[in-house]
């Protein structure tokens, strides 16, 4: 009897340990919350998932005093001519990844995808094309992108890339692959509507 209890005595902290971090998994319900939570959970992150920082190539630390951090992609990651760079808040889920292409000097393409925690959607944002300091919306976006031989194609080509390779598919491949490309959880992607026309 002495003996059984032992036993029960020494399996509860575990078992509650293990029931504390199946819980903690389980709440992660998309990719996005699982980047999150990689950099500003509690200590059972460490368990639970890598850090999200380490998955983009960054060796610097989170500092606990900081509100907000802007992290760059390596260059393994993104290619030259791109930049790839998340601003990420402390105690919030709505970070923005920003992203810009060089296509010809002076000339680059740009935007940003914001997770909505409320809505839970991954939306892209502020989608134009910079010119020697001059923005480019909608049709003179698309325009401008004809004068190098881009269109609609090749813009909605460049924000599925950074989407699924990118930002998503570097986590899955370096952070956790618990979800997918196919398997988002409760998390939908939403393009700007110039591109999905």
């Amino acid at each position: 009897m002495k003996k059984r209890l032992k036993k029960i005595l020494w399996l509860t902290p575990v078992l509650l340990f293990c029931l504390y971090w199946l819980g903690i998994y389980l709440s992660l319900k998309n990719p996005i919350e699982e980047i999150v939570y990689s950099e500003n959970g509690g200590l059972m992150r460490y368990i639970t998932v890598n850090r999200f920082t380490q998955s983009i190539g960054s060796l610097r630390v989170w500092k606990e005093d900081e509100e907000f951090q802007i992290y760059p992609y390596s260059e393994g990651i993104v290619s030259g001519d791109e930049q790839l760079s998340v601003l990420m808040f402390h105690d919030s889920s709505d970070w923005a990844f920003r992203y810009e292409v060089d296509i010809a000097k002076d000339v680059k393409v740009c935007f940003k995808f914001t997770y909505d925690s409320t809505k839970k959607i991954f939306r892209q944002e502020d989608l134009y094309l910079s010119k020697s300091g001059v923005r480019y919306k909608g049709q003179q976006l698309l325009d401008q992108l004809a004068a190098y031989g881009k269109d609609r194609t090749w813009l909605k080509k460049q924000s599925k890339k950074v989407v699924e390779q990118y930002i998503l598919g570097t986590w899955f491949k370096n952070g956790s692959s618990r979800y997918s490309l196919k398997n988002l959880g409760d998390m939908k992607i939403e393009y700007d509507k110039l591109i999905e026309e």
